[in-house]
């Protein structure tokens, strides 16, 4: 298969081609986070909001007119004009949504590529981060780009299986099972403890106000960056929780005491896995019982007896990650110029890049710039 053999459309509305893109979901490859589901309300909130435009790129085969691939990107102004996934900082995994039977080797998706930049509105740069390695098993073609650096992030996640108690006693270390159950008999001690968990629905709804509450208080006393207190991503979660946009995508869960939640926590289940998102707890009354990893190690048991297989604790490096014997997952990132200025912002790009191989010269170099 050749680059001639396909043809680029790029849309401005993810309705448009909402048939071939639930298609190529249910027959394909996809992530969680290029679900139909999870980017119909996204390009909403970014309509609603102005803060950036639909570019969505569907390939197809010449012959026939058969649906190979989406991008899902979106364009916005950041010092340039810069395309990227539909992200903006809501979707830990980035990567194309690949019709079943579409391997391209690097020598053909490189020719691809060349035809989709052509077919893309006026940008200076685009800027793909947080690529996985693969996508639903098959290798990502992005890889095959160039330039390329791998991510400043990792992901982590663990495998979860039931019987729960016997696998989690072979994953966790006994030193943090035991401060778990510790956890779990103080908190007895005061009622009775449980876990529940609601795709869609008024209950899941009703939950999400309890986790936004709870985080919003939460952050706002540590003095720490919110993603719910930017009306647009209230907004969006909101969306995912209910199914305003496209079907209900979120799972909310959470620990209760006596029927009250004490803790919550949003995510997504995909591919036999849950994804856990935005997790909070009621810090000014409950902090001392170790209520996050408690609600986790909760939710593993809980979803390994539903059948999942996989907790994703996705990107970051907090350390509280690696209490539960997680992976480490490398992500990577691309960026490729389009334009003069694009050539001085992927200047920039390299820089950092380089800077990342000498951790404690980056750190003299920001606090000279006087930059966190």
């Amino acid at each position: 298969m050749t680059a001639t053999a396909f043809a680029i459309s790029v849309h401005k509305s993810a309705a448009s081609i909402e048939a071939e893109w639930r298609h190529m979901e249910a027959e394909g490859a996809v992530t969680a986070f290029q679900r139909y589901d999870f980017v119909a309300p996204l390009y909403a909130a970014f309509a609603a909001h102005g803060r950036a435009e639909p570019v969505i790129v569907l390939v197809r085969t010449v012959d026939g007119g058969r649906p190979a691939m989406i991008l899902p990107l979106s364009r916005h102004q950041d010092g340039g004009r810069i395309i990227t996934f539909a992200d903006l900082r809501v979707a830990d995994y980035c990567a194309p949504v690949l019709a079943r039977g579409f391997t391209p080797d690097a020598a053909t998706f490189r020719a691809l590529w060349r035809q989709i930049e052509t077919a893309l509105p006026a940008a200076d740069i685009v800027h793909l981060r947080k690529l996985p390695a693969t996508v639903g098993g098959r290798p990502n073609p992005l890889l095959s780009l160039r330039p390329q650096a791998a991510f400043p992030v990792h992901a982590h996640g663990v495998a979860i299986a039931h019987p729960w108690h016997q696998h989690a006693s072979g994953a966790i270390s006994k030193k943090q099972l035991g401060e778990l159950r510790r956890s779990e008999s103080n908190l007895g001690r005061l009622g009775t403890l449980g876990f529940a968990f609601h795709d869609g629905g008024a209950a899941a709804v009703a939950l999400f106000e309890d986790l936004y509450a709870q985080r919003t208080a939460r952050f706002a006393a540590l003095g720490r960056d919110d993603v719910l207190a930017d009306p647009m991503w209230a907004a969006f979660y909101r969306d995912l929780v209910a199914g305003t946009t496209a079907r209900p995508a979120a799972r909310m869960m959470g620990l209760t005491l006596d029927g009250t939640f004490i803790a919550s926590g949003l995510g997504l289940v995909h591919d036999g896995a849950f994804l856990l998102l935005i997790p909070s707890f009621d810090m000014q009354r409950y902090a001392r019982f170790g209520l996050g990893r408690l609600q986790i190690y909760r939710a593993m048991q809980a979803f390994a007896e539903d059948g999942l297989t996989y907790f994703d604790l996705t990107i970051g490096d907090e350390p509280y990650k690696s209490a539960f014997g997680v992976d480490d997952r490398t992500l990577f990132e691309v960026l490729r110029p389009l334009s003069p200025r694009g050539l001085r912002l992927a200047a920039v790009w390299h820089a950092k890049v380089l800077l990342r191989r000498f951790p404690t010269l980056r750190e003299r170099l920001r606090r000279w710039t006087g930059r966190a």
